[in-house]
């Protein structure tokens, strides 16, 4: 299994090495393209997210393919970002490469955008049980990190704080307002500078709040 993992990460970093080069890994959503009516969250969707969800969803690539089938989280699922609600105004903040938009790194986009670059009801949103309070102050630290410009992490190393790969945005965040490391779990496995989309899909400390996709249940 250790291998097994191993191996997987190597290749997940080869093939975001080739994401830049080709033209075939360029475009997340081809296949969401070619349908006629977007991808959204209807009204009532957006009325359940709050400030400092997570949404997560399954890129159309070449690339998000293998990360969802890297890590067993039961859904299909490649790529997060943390919900910024301000009144009616929903926006995410998450962090790619600039292959992928006009701005490398941590950015923000509406959530429309986001929903739209997905794989067809693959989102997921979960949110941190805790109060609403502690919850905005996650997505405060998180806003924090635009004025830095922190880049993409191709590198997807965790222990780097100069660059950042989604999760690990959303990691920093939590570490920011609990002093803490919140996900420490991960360090009892074989790649413990690597951040899964698992870590947000623990019932101890996370609810599902909107699922467009229903868990895969292993036996």
């Amino acid at each position: 299994m250790i291998l097994k993992t191993k191996i997987a990460l190597a290749v997940l970093v080869f093939f975001f090495s080739a994401y830049f080069t080709m033209d075939y890994f360029r475009v997340e959503n081809k296949n969401e393209a070619k349908t006629k009516t977007p991808y959204t969250l209807n009204p009532e969707d957006k009325l359940l997210l709050q400030d400092g969800d997570i949404i997560m969803r399954k890129g159309g690539g070449y690339v998000s393919g293998v990360i969802n089938d890297m890590f067993n989280t039961g859904y299909q699922l490649s790529h997060c970002g943390m919900v910024l609600r301000n009144g009616d105004s929903l926006q995410v903040i998450h962090t790619v490469s600039s292959e992928l938009s006009n701005v490398d790194g941590v950015q923000t986009e509406g959530i429309d955008k986001f929903v739209s670059e997905s794989v067809r009801n693959t989102i997921v949103v979960v949110r941190y049980k805790s109060d609403s309070t502690t919850r905005s102050q996650i997505a405060m630290a998180a806003k924090a990190y635009l004025t830095q410009r922190k880049e993409f992490d191709h590198k997807f190393d965790l222990a780097d704080t100069t660059e950042f790969y989604c999760t690990e945005l959303i990691h920093y965040s939590f570490m920011d307002v609990f002093k803490r490391d919140m996900f420490s779990e991960r360090l009892l496995t074989d790649h413990p500078n690597f951040l899964s989309l698992q870590a947000f899909l623990d019932s101890t400390k996370f609810d599902v709040v909107l699922a467009h996709q229903k868990k895969v249940i292993e036996e």
